[in-house]
C-alpha cells in the first residue's frame, strides 16, 4: 500500500501543481489593464534607453544584457487579454514589427495600444505572470532592484544554513560558483533572474531536509523544481535548478554518514530524473493545453523552433559542439574578464592541482569523486544537445556551469579533507 501511494503522489503533485501555475497565469491575465498602464509605460521608455543587447563592462562578454528577452515579455504581459484569461496566456502574443528593435516595438505597442499579432506559444511564460502583476506597483527597474534583493537574500540564508552545520567546503564552493557566474550582472535582466531564485530555493530545503533525515522527500522536491523552472525560465541555465541543489544535497548526505558512491548514484539518477520529468512534462502539458484551448495544431510553432535550437545557428546557420564549449568557458570568471583574468584563471587552476597534490588525504576513492564530476558535467551534456542555442547565447548559458565550480570545490575537498564534511552526527538546531 505504501509503495503504491509512493507511486501515485509524483504524478498527484504534478497535477496539483501544474493546476496551480495554469491558475495563477490565468488569473494575472484578469488583471484590469488600466492597473499597470503606469508600470508598462515607464518599462517601455527604460527599455529604449539601451540598446536590445549590450556589455555592461566594455570588452567582457560575460557582461552582456539582454533586454531583448526583456523587452518580449513586457509585451507578452502588456497583451493578455481580460476577456480571453485562457487563451491569451495559451497563445502568449505580443506586437512584432521586423524593422526595429523588440524594445521600440513594445513603446510602439504601449503608446499606440497596437494589437498584438505573433505568437510564442512554445514557452508557459510564467515569469509574464509575475510581471503583470508587479507592473500594478513598480516598472521594470523596480524589478530588478527586487530581483537584486531576493537573490542576495536567498543564497545568503544558504550560505548562512550550510555554515551553521559546518558544511565549509558546500558555503565556499557556492560562493566561488556564483563568483564563477558573474552573479553581479544577473539583476540586470529580469531573464537571468528565475533560475537564480529558483535554485537557491530548492538547495535551501533539500539541505534542509538531508540534515533532518528526510531524503526520501526530495523526489517530489526536484519534480516540483524541474517544473517552476520551465514555467518560469526563457531557456537560460535552467539546469542550475538541478545541479546545485543535487550537488549541495549529496555534500551534505556526506556529513552524517560515509560516502557510498553506488547509492548516491542511484539517488542522483533518480533525482534527475524526477527533475527531468517536472521539467519536460510541462514543456508537453503545455504545448496539449495550447492545442486543445486554442483548438488547432501547434507543432509546426514548435518544432520549427526545436530544429533551430538542436542544428545550427539562428544567425549564421553554422554551429559546433567546439563552438559552444569554448564561447561559454570563455565568459566564465575570471577566464573572460581580459588576458589578465586567462592568467589569474589558469594560476588558480595550476593552485587547486598543486594542494591537490600536496595535501592529498590517505584512502581517497575515484568513486568518492565520480558523482561530484558527473553533477558539474551536466551543463555540457545540456550544451551538447542545444548546440546552436548553446553557441549563440552563450554569454548567459555559460552560467550553468557554476554547478562544475561548485562540483571541483567538493572534490578539492573531497582530495584533502580540507573543510571535508565529518561523518559524525551533526546536532541539530
Amino acid at each position: 500500500m505504501k509503495k503504491a501511494i509512493g507511486i501515485i503522489k509524483y504524478p498527484a503533485v504534478f497535477a496539483a501543481a501544474a493546476l496551480l501555475c495554469l491558475l495563477l497565469l490565468a488569473a494575472s491575465a484578469m488583471i484590469p489593464a488600466e492597473l499597470i498602464s503606469g508600470g508598462i509605460g515607464t518599462s517601455a521608455e527604460i527599455m529604449c534607453r539601451n540598446r536590445v543587447f549590450y556589455e555592461i563592462s566594455r570588452g567582457i562578454p560575460a557582461s552582456k544584457t539582454d533586454r531583448y528577452a526583456d523587452s518580449i515579455l513586457l509585451n507578452i504581459a502588456y497583451h493578455y487579454d481580460s476577456a480571453d484569461p485562457l487563451g491569451s496566456v495559451m497563445l502568449s502574443e505580443y506586437y512584432y514589427t521586423p524593422v526595429q528593435n523588440e524594445n521600440f516595438n513594445l513603446r510602439d505597442a504601449v503608446e499606440g495600444a497596437l494589437p498584438a499579432n505573433k505568437e510564442y506559444l512554445r514557452y508557459w511564460h510564467g515569469s509574464a505572470g509575475i510581471v503583470r502583476a508587479a507592473l500594478c506597483v513598480t516598472d521594470i527597474g523596480g524589478m530588478y532592484a527586487a530581483g537584486a534583493v531576493i537573490i542576495a537574500g536567498l543564497f545568503g540564508m544558504l550560505l548562512f544554513l550550510l555554515a551553521k552545520h559546518r558544511l565549509y567546503a558546500g558555503a565556499v564552493g557556492t560562493v566561488c560558483a556564483l563568483t564563477a557566474a558573474g552573479i553581479w550582472y544577473v539583476p540586470f535582466s529580469l531573464e537571468y533572474i528565475w533560475v537564480f531564485v529558483t535554485a537557491p530555493v530548492v538547495s535551501l530545503i533539500a539541505v534542509k531536509l538531508v540534515l533532518d533525515g528526510k531524503p526520501q522527500r526530495l523526489g517530489v522536491l526536484f519534480m516540483l523544481s524541474g517544473i517552476v523552472t520551465n514555467y518560469l525560465d526563457f531557456l537560460t541555465a535552467e539546469t542550475l535548478t538541478l545541479t546545485l541543489p543535487l550537488l549541495l544535497s549529496i555534500y551534505t548526505a556526506r556529513s552524517t554518514s560515509p560516502a557510498d558512491p553506488k547509492r548516491e548514484a542511484l539517488s542522483a539518477v533518480k533525482l534527475c530524473c524526477a527533475w527531468a520529468a517536472g521539467y519536460g512534462g510541462m514543456w508537453l502539458l503545455k504545448w496539449v493545453l495550447a492545442a486543445a484551448v486554442l483548438g488547432e495544431d501547434v507543432t509546426p510553432y514548435i518544432f520549427g523552433h526545436i530544429s533551430e535550437r538542436t542544428i545550427g545557428d539562428v544567425v549564421t546557420g553554422e554551429a559546433s559542439i567546439v563552438s559552444a564549449f569554448a564561447n561559454n568557458f570563455g565568459c566564465l570568471f575570471p577566464f573572460g574578464y581580459t588576458d589578465a583574468g586567462v592568467i589569474a584563471g589558469i594560476v588558480i587552476m595550476l593552485g587547486a592541482a598543486y594542494v591537490c597534490f600536496v595535501y592529498r588525504r590517505d584512502g581517497i576513492r575515484l568513486s568518492d569523486l565520480m558523482i561530484y564530476a558527473a553533477g558539474g558535467a551536466i551543463p555540457y551534456l545540456r550544451y551538447t544537445a542545444l548546440i546552436s542555442h548553446s553557441s549563440l547565447h552563450y554569454f548567459f548559458t555559460y552560467r550553468a556551469q557554476a554547478a562544475g565550480v561548485l562540483a571541483v570545490c567538493l572534490m578539492v575537498s573531497e582530495i584533502t579533507g580540507i573543510g571535508r564534511a565529518k561523518h559524525e552526527a551533526r546536532k541539530r538546531t
